[in-house]
């Protein structure tokens, strides 16, 4: 049957992806066990193109379903407690040089005036005062631009964060 052969063709190499998540040989074969089950229900609504990376996203999704209920082992959730210390290392000021220039890459997204507004509040220190009226245009365009700036970079941030964390954990 079809289905076996895909089964025995892709199991170890899903369980390993598992495992060297969860450090935990039960949890990962059911994680496994569980995806296959899931494509066997669900064959008929399915319309998988490429089945391997579908597989590998399966299991990340299912590992971080995990890990959001809190049934992930301590060695998944460590890398993310020393990221969140790490502020605190000897290394902290390197760091601080990174965000700056990852702040000034995801700047130079924003649309030009907007940019500029941001520059001059939070890289030279401006009052939104003083920016509207260099500017010439009003106090509350200022801190409207501002907001869409502070909103964008923010999700621009998370997606950024994000991606960090999955290419981290999948190993590319």
């Amino acid at each position: 049957m079809a289905f076996e052969e895909l089964y025995e063709r892709h199991w170890f190499s899903l369980y390993n992806i598992a495992y060297k998540r969860l450090k935990d040989r039960e949890t990962s074969r059911d994680v496994v066990h569980d995806i296959y089950a899931d494509l066997w229900d669900k064959r008929q609504e399915r319309n998988i193109r490429d089945l391997l990376p579908y597989l590998h996203t399966c299991v990340r999704n299912k590992i971080y379903t995990l890990l959001a209920k809190g049934r992930a082992s301590a060695h998944f959730v460590e890398p993310f407690e020393n990221m969140a210390v790490s502020h605190l290392t000897a290394d902290s000021f390197l760091n601080e040089k990174e965000h700056r220039k990852l702040m000034l890459l995801l700047m130079a997204t924003l649309p030009a005036k907007r940019r500029e507004i941001f520059r001059l509040r939070f890289l030279e220190d401006r009052s939104t005062k003083d920016i509207s009226e260099q500017l010439n245009i009003s106090q509350k365009t200022v801190q409207n631009q501002l907001l869409l700036a502070a909103n964008g970079l923010r999700s621009d941030m998370g997606n950024f964060l994000t991606l960090a964390v999955i290419l981290y954990f999948t190993g590319k």
